[in-house]
C-alpha cells in the first residue's frame, strides 16, 4: 500500500493545480499492475476535496447571510464574490486575491489528467483482462462526470438552438502537450460526455465484476446519463436510462435515527469525494445559514427536514438552521452521492415536461411513501400545469446541498429565476451599519463561471464568458438590534 501511495503522489504533480492543459511531466514512476491503476483512481476522485464545488452554494436561493457580528465578518467576506455573483470571484473589494477560490477547474482537469493517463496505459497493466476492464470503465465514468461539471460550471447553459456554437469547455482526451487550446462547442461537450459514458457502461458491464459503493457501477453510469439527457431536455432518453437504473434498484424509507448514506443502504449506489466534510459544515455554518423558504418547505411530516437540517445556537443566542448533508448524521461515507432517488426524480421531471403529469405525480408518491411517516396527508397539485413546478419545487428539496444539484438546475431551467441575496455591512465594533442587496437576474450571464484568471494568463487565446459588475442596492436606514 505505501508503494501504491507513492505512485499515486508521484502523479499527481503531472498537473498544476490550473496547468494540467499546459504540461505533463513524463519523467515520472509509472504504475504497472492493475491494483496500481485501481489505487490512483481511488486516491484521486474519492479523496479529493470538494471545497470549491461546494463554495457554488452560496450563488443559490439555499442559502442567505447571517447578520453577524465582527468576530467572524472578515470571514464571511471570503465567500462574498460567490454569495453576490461578482464579476471576478478569486478577487475581493479591496482588489485582493482570494486563494482558495475558483479552483473546480484546476482539480476537475486533474481528475481528467488522471483518468486519461488511466485509459492510455491500463490495457498494458498485469492483471486480469476483468480488472483492467473495470478500471478503464471507471476512468472513463470520471472523465465524463468531470466534464459534466466542468461545462455547467464554466459553460454557456444548454441552448439547443445555439449549443453547436456556444462556449463549452476545452476538451483534453490524452496526456499530450499543448500550450494553447481552445474551448469546445457546448454540444461537442456533451457529445464527449455521452461517448465516455457509453464507454464506461460497454466496459464495466463486460468486466462482471462487483465492486463496493466506492466505485460506480453500471447502475451509476446509468443514472448521469439520465442526468446529462435531462440537462439536454432528451426527455425520451432521460426515461429509458432512468428505466435502466429502477430495473434493478430501488428507494429505501429514510430512517432519521440512522445515518442515510451509509454502505447498508441499497438506494446509495455510489458515493465519492471524502475529505473535510464536518470542518466545512461548521465553519461555513458561522457566516451563512439555511434560507428561510427552503426551510418552510418542507412540512414537519417530512421525515428530510430533520434529516437534512440542524438548529443551531450561535453565541449571540440566535438560532438559526444549517444543513446535516456534510455530517456523519446523514453520510458515513462521502458528500457527493449517485441515490436511486434521482432517477425517480430525473423520470418524473421528463414525464412532466412530456404532458404525462399522471406518471410524473406516480414517481413523486413513491418517492414520498420513502420520505414521509406512514399516514400522511399530502396535498398534490390537481392541475396539469402545475405538475412540473412541483417536481422541480421536489427535486430542489430532495437534493439541497448535494454536489451542484440546486446551480445547476437553475441554470438550466426556461425561466431562470432572478435571486436577490442581502449582505450586511458590519464596522469593527459588530455595529451594523448598511445592507447591500444584489440581483442575479433571468438571463444573467453570471449564471457562468469566468475561467480562472492563471488560465487567462496562461492562454491569451482561450475566450471567457462576459460577466457583468455587480453593484448593491445600498440600505443605510437600518434598524440596529
Amino acid at each position: 500500500m505505501k508503494k501504491l501511495l507513492y505512485i499515486a503522489f508521484a502523479l499527481l504533480p503531472l498537473i498544476g493545480c490550473n496547468d494540467f492543459l499546459d504540461e505533463v511531466d513524463q519523467d515520472k514512476i509509472i504504475p504497472e499492475t492493475t491494483d496500481h491503476f485501481a489505487a490512483l483512481l481511488l486516491r484521486e476522485f474519492n479523496y479529493s476535496s470538494g471545497t470549491t464545488d461546494r463554495s457554488v452554494n452560496y450563488m443559490t436561493d439555499n442559502l442567505t447571510e447571517r447578520n453577524g457580528t465582527d468576530a467572524f465578518d472578515t470571514n464571511k467576506k471570503g465567500y462574498k464574490t460567490y454569495y453576490t455573483w461578482q464579476q471576478e470571484i478569486e478577487i475581493d473589494e479591496e482588489g485582493q486575491t482570494i486563494g482558495s477560490a475558483n479552483n473546480a477547474w484546476g482539480t476537475l482537469y486533474e481528475d481528467i489528467a488522471i483518468a486519461n493517463y488511466v485509459i492510455e496505459l491500463i490495457d498494458d497493466a498485469i492483471g486480469d483482462i476483468e480488472e483492467i476492464n473495470y478500471i478503464k470503465g471507471e476512468a472513463y465514468f470520471i472523465r465524463a462526470y468531470a466534464y459534466f461539471n466542468l461545462l455547467n460550471l464554466y459553460g454557456v447553459p444548454f441552448n439547443e438552438s445555439s449549443a453547436a456554437s456556444d462556449l463549452g469547455v476545452p476538451l483534453r482526451l490524452d496526456t499530450g502537450v499543448e500550450r494553447t487550446y481552445r474551448r469546445s462547442s457546448v454540444s461537442e461537450c456533451y457529445e464527449q460526455i455521452e461517448a465516455d459514458i457509453t464507454n464506461a457502461i460497454s466496459l464495466i458491464d463486460e468486466s462482471g465484476l462487483t465492486k463496493s459503493k466506492w466505485h460506480p457501477n453500471v447502475a451509476t453510469c446509468n443514472l448521469l446519463m439520465s442526468r446529462v439527457k435531462l440537462y439536454q431536455n432528451k426527455w425520451d432518453d432521460v426515461i429509458a436510462y432512468a428505466d435502466k437504473v429502477l430495473e434493478n434498484n430501488s428507494l429505501t424509507v429514510m430512517n432519521t435515527n440512522i445515518p442515510f448514506v451509509s454502505n447498508e443502504n441499497n438506494e446509495i449506489l455510489y458515493s465519492f469525494q471524502t475529505v473535510n466534510i464536518s470542518d466545512w459544515s461548521s465553519g461555513s455554518a458561522k457566516y451563512y445559514a439555511v434560507s428561510n423558504e427552503l426551510y418552510n418547505s418542507f412540512d414537519n411530516a417530512d421525515r428530510r427536514k430533520e434529516m437534512f437540517f440542524a438548529e443551531i445556537t450561535a453565541e449571540t443566542n440566535e438560532k438559526y438552521i444549517w444543513t446535516n448533508k456534510y455530517n456523519t448524521a446523514f453520510t458515513t461515507m462521502g458528500w457527493s452521492n449517485f441515490r436511486v432517488s434521482e432517477a425517480i426524480m430525473n423520470r418524473a421531471e421528463a414525464y412532466a415536461a412530456s404532458n404525462n403529469a399522471t406518471l410524473a405525480l406516480d414517481d413523486i408518491k413513491t418517492l414520498h411513501a420513502h420520505r414521509y411517516t406512514a399516514g400522511s396527508s399530502i396535498e398534490y397539485p390537481e392541475n396539469d400545469s402545475e405538475v412540473l413546478s412541483y417536481v422541480l419545487d421536489e427535486r430542489r428539496k430532495e437534493f439541497c446541498f448535494e454536489e451542484h444539484h440546486r446551480w445547476f438546475d437553475l441554470r438550466r431551467m426556461n425561466d431562470r429565476p432572478e435571486i436577490k441575496h442581502v449582505y450586511s455591512v458590519i464596522d469593527d465594533n459588530g455595529t451594523l451599519l448598511q445592507t447591500e442587496t444584489y440581483t442575479l437576474f433571468s438571463d444573467d450571464p453570471n449564471y457562468t463561471l469566468p475561467l480562472p484568471l492563471v488560465e487567462r494568463e496562461n492562454n491569451l487565446i482561450i475566450r471567457n464568458v462576459e460577466r457583468y459588475a455587480k453593484f448593491p442596492e445600498i440600505d443605510e436606514e437600518v434598524v440596529i438590534p
